[in-house]
């Protein structure tokens, strides 16, 4: 603890002292926000006079655009010192590198747990309010879950994109990597049929899972089994940057 408290002290003062990280964490809750109001207030009464309606969808449809603030935070604050030479400075500071990888994350995941609780219930409430009788309640079953859900993804999906952003070593490139594949590439290969299935397991799909209140008849596991999915991957990201950085020259 003597070396964990003063590592987690320096990375909280190296994340909250840039303005990038409140841009990102801002345009998160402002697109996840604003998005998911204006689906609903444009076609939330429409879509919840269909018979397959699922509030949870239409009120966190936001969350598909806000992941990419969720991307660029998590790769500013792991590749980013790379580009800025920096990252020799601070394990110099701290090296023990498995504290130090413990540390960013640790410090890197809080921030958007925090920002993500805020935004979904927010969010949740807000456009519920704006579906009137057709709304829900945190009292209706599953709407905590999704709730939770809802907070959970983008948090367990920033620390799977700073592992990504160790494992390159360059904001560019994994910008490239990560940006494309969540926003464009999952959600098109989704509407494959022959890879519905498997594209289900990626971390994102998974978590869409996850959120949605009920089930659909092409889903092949249920809210939980999606949320521990999405923590598999981050895991397993975790290990393999812990294990190149232990490896790898700065």
């Amino acid at each position: 603890m003597t070396t964990v408290v003063p590592a987690l002290r320096a990375e909280w003062l190296k994340a909250v002292t840039v303005r990038s990280t409140w841009a990102c964490l801002l345009a998160y809750a402002v697109t996840v926000f604003g998005v998911s109001v204006g689906a609903v207030a444009a076609i939330g009464r429409s879509q919840a006079a269909q018979a397959d309606y699922d509030p949870a969808v239409l009120a966190y449809y936001g969350l598909n655009f806000g992941h990419v603030a969720v991307i660029v935070l998590a790769v500013l604050l792991t590749a980013g010192e790379y580009g800025q030479h920096t990252v020799h400075t601070s394990l110099t500071a701290v090296p023990r590198r498995g504290v130090f990888l413990a540390a960013r994350f640790g410090v890197g995941a809080g921030l958007v747990l925090v920002t993500a609780a805020g935004t979904a219930l927010a969010t949740f409430l807000t456009t519920q309010a704006l579906l009137g009788p057709a709304g829900t309640t945190l009292a209706t079953p599953g709407s905590v879950r999704s709730l939770v859900a809802a907070v959970v993804q983008p948090t367990v999906l920033a620390v799977f994109c700073m592992a990504v952003g160790v494992l390159m070593r360059d904001q560019s490139g994994a910008l490239s990597l990560l940006v494309p594949f969540f926003f464009l590439v999952s959600p098109v290969l989704e509407l494959v049929p022959v890879l519905q299935d498997a594209v289900q397991f990626l971390p994102d799909r998974a978590g869409a899972v996850a959120i949605r209140t009920y089930g659909r008849p092409v889903d092949l596991f249920g809210p939980l089994t999606g949320l521990a999915i999405c923590l598999l991957w981050a895991g397993a990201a975790v290990l393999v940057a812990r294990w190149a950085l232990q490896r790898r020259d700065a």
